[in-house]
């Protein structure tokens, strides 16, 4: 118990540090956090290494992350968002997908391993392009909500792919029932929680109106709860904390209790839990399996997958109607590769889709990638600011 509490305070005063040295410098924490981990993680010094408890703490930052997001944006935005933001999902997970695949491909991975290479390309990191997007002040804006909204069709897009691929792999034919089934879920947990969020909020008077309702606690029960239900259908437990924070507005709730609300989840997401999963994420990196060969992979699948997304995800949110700077905003901003990456890639490691070499190639992958994207976003965020729509209601 006593080497935990340990592994914590160094975390957190690695937390500590980088917030007061970045943010003194204007660069996002998350670029400090995600290379701190890896200096103080088993790569490197070995001060901490991955253990059960930092990993249900990691697990628990993504979850409150989500829900933070979710309470401070408005329904009618997401929405509005999601709408014109199919497109931008579709082209920006099929083309990653496509060129992973034929980059593993020409590094001769049989077919099998390469379909599961460019899978794990396709899901995106919402939570860290939500935290590098707060950390430079554009969070409140369409260009935001276009790429968060993305994010969420794309790493949706990705569970169906990943449902009919795997039955591919595994049985070597496809089962249009396995497409279909996904699907299903999908549409059915939006249905019950989009039902739930207009109709069964409102229902709640005391704990969202009374002081004696204990609100906060009450929110927390309904986004575990909303976040369980995803998973018990096979989805990520993070839809069902965006989806209960979405739908805590002042329509159901008292500007009080919103309030409130948001800044304890603001403390715990982006001061504790949340900084310890991204420096955690440094904790998969090693360099043992990565010989010569692998870095040259390392560098083509970070680089072609790189362009790759900004060239499919910024026409298409160019079409949509962005400024040429908000499209390129968010190719960037969804590039990153994070959690369900790293799912996805654990996953395909233990049935024996990849070895440890290529699983090691991918996390590295991963990492770069999320580098890129805060550094990307960074270089543009003075151009952005001037030219993003901040608007509270922005009709796409």
């Amino acid at each position: 118990m006593q080497s935990i509490f340990r592994e914590l305070l160094i975390l957190m005063i690695v937390v500590w540090a980088v917030a007061v040295i970045l943010r003194r410098i204007g660069l996002p924490t998350i670029m400090g956090e995600l290379l701190l981990g890896v200096i103080v993680g088993p790569a490197v010094l070995g001060w901490v290494h991955p253990n059960e408890v930092i990993e249900v703490l990691a697990q628990m930052g993504i979850f409150f992350l989500m829900l933070h997001s979710g309470l401070t944006t408005a329904p009618r935005e997401f929405f509005s968002a999601v709408k014109s933001s199919i497109g931008v999902a579709i082209v920006g997970a099929i083309v990653p997908f496509t060129v992973a695949l034929t980059i593993a491909l020409l590094f001769g991975l049989e077919l099998r391993s390469a379909i599961f290479v460019g899978l794990v390309f396709t899901a995106t990191a919402v939570v860290i392009t939500l935290k590098v997007l707060r950390d430079l002040g554009l969070a409140n804006t369409r260009m935001a909500r276009m790429i968060i909204a993305s994010c969420v069709l794309d790493d949706l897009l990705t569970l169906v792919f990943f449902g009919f691929i795997l039955g591919l792999l595994r049985e070597g034919s496809f089962d249009p029932m396995d497409l279909l089934t996904v699907s299903a879920k999908v549409i059915f947990f939006f249905s019950v929680s989009i039902a739930v969020g207009y109709w069964g909020y409102p229902l709640f008077k005391h704990p969202f109106r009374d002081r004696s309702g204990k609100g906060f606690t009450f929110v927390l029960v309904l986004a575990l709860a909303a976040g369980l239900f995803a998973e018990a259908i096979g989805l990520h437990i993070i839809l069902g904390a965006y989806i209960a924070g979405l739908f805590l507005e002042e329509r159901v709730a008292s500007k009080e209790l919103i309030q409130k609300v948001e800044d304890r989840l603001s403390g715990i997401a982006y001061s504790f839990l949340g900084p310890i999963f991204f420096i955690s994420l440094g904790f998969h990196i090693t360099f043992d399996a990565i010989k010569s060969s692998g870095i040259w992979m390392i560098i083509a699948l970070t680089a072609g997958v790189f362009v790759a997304q900004i060239l499919s995800a910024g026409l298409m949110a160019r079409l949509a109607g962005l400024s040429r700077m908000e499209a390129v905003g968010v190719g960037v901003g969804m590039s990153g590769r994070a959690e369900l990456a790293f799912i996805l890639a654990s996953l395909g490691l233990s049935m024996g889709f990849l070895d440890a070499e290529v699983f090691s190639i991918l996390i590295f992958s991963s990492f770069l990638l999320n580098l890129l994207t805060s550094i990307g976003l960074k270089l543009l965020a003075r151009r952005l600011g001037g030219s993003v729509d901040h608007g509270i209601a922005v009709d796409y």
